[in-house]
């Protein structure tokens, strides 16, 4: 989860790190505006996990907006994994046979090639969510 930094460049003591361990950190020369929050910030840092709203809120900190992606069913492939394409046309599945996404509402991964049967591949983005939608 990504958190941008409106107030101060990000230097020690000015974004949780004792107890949430962040996985990448990005300081800006100056105050660049960003388009995923509508105004300026100072940099941002990025979570495996979602920080808890008071940690947000103490260190003034303001969450990237997550983005949906909508998925139609598009077929099952030779493992018995339901895959899904989303409205650019990316084929999606799970990675473990029998388990379905609309059941078990997990990271979906890219499939190898765009094909139906292909293996999963890279994961969906973190700071994207999905949602199933019936034809």
């Amino acid at each position: 989860m990504k958190y941008f930094s409106t107030q101060r460049p990000l230097t020690p003591g000015a974004f949780p790190n004792h107890l949430h361990h962040p996985v990448n950190l990005v300081n800006f020369d100056q105050k660049v505006f960003r388009e995923e929050i509508g105004r300026e910030a100072w940099g941002y840092v990025e979570y495996a996990e979602p920080l808890d709203p008071d940690t947000v809120r103490n260190y003034e900190l303001t969450p990237a907006p997550i983005k949906t992606k909508t998925l139609h069913f598009h077929g099952i492939d030779q493992w018995g994994r339901e895959t899904y394409e989303d409205e650019d046309g990316k084929l999606w599945k799970y990675s473990e046979p029998g388990d379905q996404p609309r059941l078990c509402h997990d990271i979906l991964y890219t499939s190898t090639g765009n094909d139906l049967f292909g293996e999963p591949c890279w994961p969906m983005n973190a700071d994207y969510d999905y949602k199933i939608e019936e034809i």
